[in-house]
């Protein structure tokens, strides 16, 4: 389907030639004596086997990514997201010494923290299903962007309370969102772009065929011809009922 609808996209197939293309069988009729069929039988409109496949130039526009590449990359988004909640288990605020308030704020980093992964986590599974939805490609995205910061702060805090090993993997981790973050960019960009291309096509294409089959009988070319004016004649008026009214009354006696 998502092939198909960029053809239309690309000029490939248009309204009326799928309205060219079709036709209407013969409708046969049943056999004496033969019971109603239950089932309504449809038409079946076959695409032509050269649009069977994708159009080679799909290939060549920017971000473009097959649907297994798009797997692959959601498949290290998974991995990054168990790595910060491993790292994130490691860290235990209570052997950190910290002040009342600093302790709060770590708390509530966390917090925003385990609930930006598990959206994160929801969103991911839901465009690993449909990786040619943009609405979901975004949504995921956006969750990207809202793990990072809170990710972030947490490297911060566990520079300065904790050894410093654990630090670099808070920071790779935090680069590791980041980077799958900007390769699934360019491939939202072509969803995107192709989304609004299909709809200025189609618009284009539905504007053409109503001009089509509208003006499919006007001759364009032919001079206008003027009606004479004539006095119309009209039948059945109220002389009429009155000549049918006189013949119908009775006649006076002498």
């Amino acid at each position: 389907m998502r092939f198909f609808v960029l053809w239309i996209a690309l000029g490939l197939l248009t309204p009326c030639t799928l309205a060219a293309q079709s036709s209407v069988p013969e409708t046969k009729k049943p056999a004496a004596g033969s019971a109603p069929s239950d089932q309504i039988q449809t038409e079946t409109i076959k695409i032509p086997e050269e649009m069977q496949a994708p159009p080679s130039s799909m290939a060549s526009q920017p971000g473009y990514m097959e649907p297994a590449q798009t797997h692959q990359l959601l498949t290290k988004l998974w991995q990054a997201e168990s790595r910060v909640k491993d790292l994130s288990n490691q860290v235990h605020p209570e052997k950190l010494n910290l002040p009342a308030a600093e302790l709060a704020g770590f708390n509530s980093n966390m917090d925003t923290l385990r609930r930006s992964l598990a959206s994160l986590e929801q969103s991911r599974q839901v465009f690993d299903t449909r990786v040619d939805s943009e609405y979901l490609g975004f949504e995921t995205y956006a969750a990207i962007s809202e793990v990072l910061p809170p990710l972030e702060r947490l490297a911060v805090l566990v520079s300065r309370h904790n050894n410093p090993s654990l630090e670099g993997e808070f920071n790779q981790a935090w680069n590791d969102m980041l980077t799958l973050s900007q390769a699934l960019r360019p491939y939202l960009s072509f969803l995107l772009r192709n989304h609004d291309q299909i709809f200025a096509t189609m618009e284009t294409n539905l504007a053409g065929c109503q001009n089509e089959l509208g003006y499919k009988n006007y001759k364009a070319g032919a001079s206008p011809r003027y009606m004479r004016n004539v006095l119309p004649h009209f039948r059945g008026g109220r002389a009429d009922r009155k000549a049918a009214g006189s013949e119908a009354a009775p006649k006076s006696k002498p």
